[in-house]
């Protein structure tokens, strides 16, 4: 089941594609090096977060900001869509994999990403997943909904396998949250002999580390890549907008399973990369940066 996104939301996010004046950029920023690895971000699309994703936002401090943007007071912010190549040498792994066409028209870019990159989907050998959501793992499937990594691997932290295949947890979720568990189970179906579950902090390769992030999913995770001096954070989604969410961290959106969680969460995180200066990124900044306090919240710099 596709994501319902607004036209007006989805024409919005789509207008700046071309212009690149407001919002993030409509292409990914090129490939950098964190020691002896490459890390390049894939750009799977922009998507249109409209107040009622992030229900504080429709207040006068979040129209003040869409406004300051220069963004309409009522919406949307146009956000990023990011999955990352990994490399050292010959290998290459992925950490996510986009929409796919989970969500329409606008996305499914990553593989075209990778291709121009010179990577063909049959050389990832892994794919970390930071959670289950359709954003994340759409683009694992094929229009068939076959697998469309034909040797990869997925890790995947055990909490979040068991959160979205639990009859439970799918029938009591709320209705913004329910259509994710159907491309969850797809995506665990057609990978099913290939999928390695990990718990808590795990190595994933060399100077490559899970840290659990739970909150916005149970399972929710970080990469953590550390090699010689050079750090770096890939966050997943502990920010879905840079705009919205780095001064006022006590705003959430429709698809957390734990709100209160993903707020600790993120204010722990905020606070260790600015405390030990480490570089971050996510599924959902068009950049990476350090983090900064003020006294609003926090600033990406």
């Amino acid at each position: 089941m596709a994501l319902r996104l607004s036209r007006r939301g989805l024409l919005a996010a789509s207008a700046l594609l071309p212009l690149g004046l407001r919002g993030p950029a409509a292409a990914a920023p090129g490939p950098y090096r964190v020691g002896t690895l490459t890390v390049t971000p894939l750009r799977d699309g922009l998507f249109p977060l409209e107040p009622r994703m992030m229900p504080a936002v429709e207040s006068p401090a979040g129209r003040a900001l869409l406004k300051g943007a220069g963004l309409a007071a009522d919406g949307p912010s146009p956000e990023p869509v990011n999955a990352f190549l990994i490399r050292r040498g010959a290998r290459h792994w992925l950490l996510d994999a986009g929409c796919g066409t989970v969500f329409g028209p606008g996305f499914d870019r990553v593989t075209a990403a990778l291709a121009a990159e010179g990577v063909r989907p049959d050389q990832v050998e892994t794919v970390w997943l930071s959670h289950l959501h359709a954003d994340h793992v759409g683009g694992l499937l094929t229009t068939g909904r076959l697998a469309r990594f034909a040797n990869a691997e997925l890790v995947v932290q055990e909490r979040e396998v068991a959160y979205w295949t639990d009859a439970g947890a799918q029938a009591s979720a709320p209705a913004a949250l329910r259509p994710m568990f159907e491309t969850a189970q797809a995506v665990l179906t057609a990978y099913r002999d290939r999928i390695r579950r990990v718990s808590g902090e795990a190595e994933l390769a060399p100077g490559i580390r899970a840290l659990p992030l739970p909150g916005h999913t149970p399972g929710h995770m970080g990469v953590l890549i550390a090699d010689g001096a050079d750090r770096l954070l890939i966050w997943g989604d502990v920010v879905h907008s840079r705009l919205l969410q780095m001064p006022h961290p006590d705003w959430t959106v429709i698809w957390d399973t734990d709100p209160a969680e993903a707020i600790a969460t993120r204010r722990r995180i905020l606070d260790r990369a600015a405390a030990e200066g480490l570089v971050v990124t996510g599924m959902h900044l068009a950049a990476r940066g350090r983090i900064e306090r003020t006294d609003a919240g926090y600033a990406l710099i």
